[in-house]
């Protein structure tokens, strides 16, 4: 993998580990997401913001995972492959949970 690429996987892990992190904290999305972020949540409540956080904590915990895979021994690289593969099949199925509650009726 090339640093480039190792880089981005950083900065793009770091990102959502800090976004995910800020949902768990404050429970509300920030004002200037109300346009980009929230396009597939229909009514945003604590509890949907927080499974948000938890997702995009999962997300990027699982990029960051493969990024660090590449310069560690290979036994330790393969933990971290898995490690990735969980992370990102829980928070793709909490985003998907959070999205499908935001839009039940109650």
């Amino acid at each position: 993998m090339g640093y480039v690429v190792i880089g981005l996987a950083y900065v793009v892990g770091g990102a959502l580990l800090g976004a995910g992190i800020y949902l768990v904290m404050s429970g509300n999305f920030p004002g200037w997401w109300k346009r980009r972020m929230l396009w597939p949540l229909v009514r945003v409540t604590p509890t949907v913001a927080h499974l948000q956080g938890w997702a995009f904590i999962g997300l990027g915990a699982s990029v960051l995972a493969i990024g660090f895979s590449g310069i560690v021994s290979e036994i330790v690289g393969g933990g971290l492959v898995l490690l990735a593969m969980v992370a990102y099949v829980v928070g793709a199925g909490l985003f998907v949970y959070s999205t499908w509650l935001s839009r039940r009726l109650v």
